[in-house]
C-alpha cells in the first residue's frame, strides 16, 4: 500500500499544476517603460554633512494611461545627480487626455563636500535634446556632533 501512495499523490500533483496552469490571454498586460517631466522639486537650502533629506519631486502623467509606481533612474556624475521618473504606460488602452500630477519622495544622505547639483528630466526640446530642471544644494561641513568643520577628502564615483 505505501508503494501505491507515492505514485497516486505524483499523479494527482502533476494533475493539478497542469490544469492550474492557463494560456488565457485575458491577463496579457501590455505596457512600456517611459521618462516623464519633472514639474518642480522641493530641496533645502543647504544640506549639513552626513544628514539625511527627503526631497519631494512632483511628476506629470500626461493621461490616464501612465502610472507612477516609485520608480526612477538616480544617476550619479560627479558632483551631479541626475533624476529620471519612470512611468508605466499601458499600450491599447482608451486613455482619457486628463493629465495628473502626482509626488514622490527620494531619500539623499548628504555624504560629499562639494554642492549637490541636481538635475531633473524635464522632457526633450524641439530639437529632441534632454532639457532638466537645475538645482544646486551647498553643503554645511560643519560636523553635526562637536561642532568642527570636515575637512576630509571624499572621492566621488562616477556611474553612467
Amino acid at each position: 500500500m505505501k508503494n501505491f501512495k507515492y505514485p497516486l499523490i505524483m499523479i494527482i500533483a502533476l494533475s493539478i499544476s497542469v490544469v492550474s496552469c492557463s494560456n488565457d490571454d485575458d491577463y496579457d498586460h501590455n505596457y512600456h517603460l517611459e521618462n516623464v517631466n519633472v514639474i518642480s522639486a522641493d530641496l533645502p537650502d543647504e544640506f549639513k554633512y552626513g544628514s539625511i533629506y527627503e526631497i519631494d519631486i512632483t511628476i506629470s502623467l500626461p493621461n490616464s494611461c501612465y502610472f507612477y509606481y516609485d520608480q526612477f533612474d538616480y544617476i550619479y556624475d560627479g558632483t551631479t545627480r541626475i533624476i529620471y521618473p519612470i512611468a508605466h504606460v499601458d499600450d491599447g488602452n482608451n486613455c482619457t487626455l486628463n493629465s495628473t500630477e502626482t509626488t514622490f519622495s527620494i531619500p539623499v544622505r548628504a555624504l560629499q563636500i562639494e554642492p549637490y547639483i541636481f538635475k531633473f528630466y524635464q522632457g526633450k526640446d524641439a530639437e529632441g535634446k534632454e532639457t532638466f530642471l537645475t538645482i544646486e544644494v551647498p553643503v554645511n561641513r560643519r560636523n553635526l556632533e562637536n561642532g568642527e568643520i570636515v575637512n576630509s577628502k571624499i572621492s566621488v564615483i562616477a556611474f553612467q
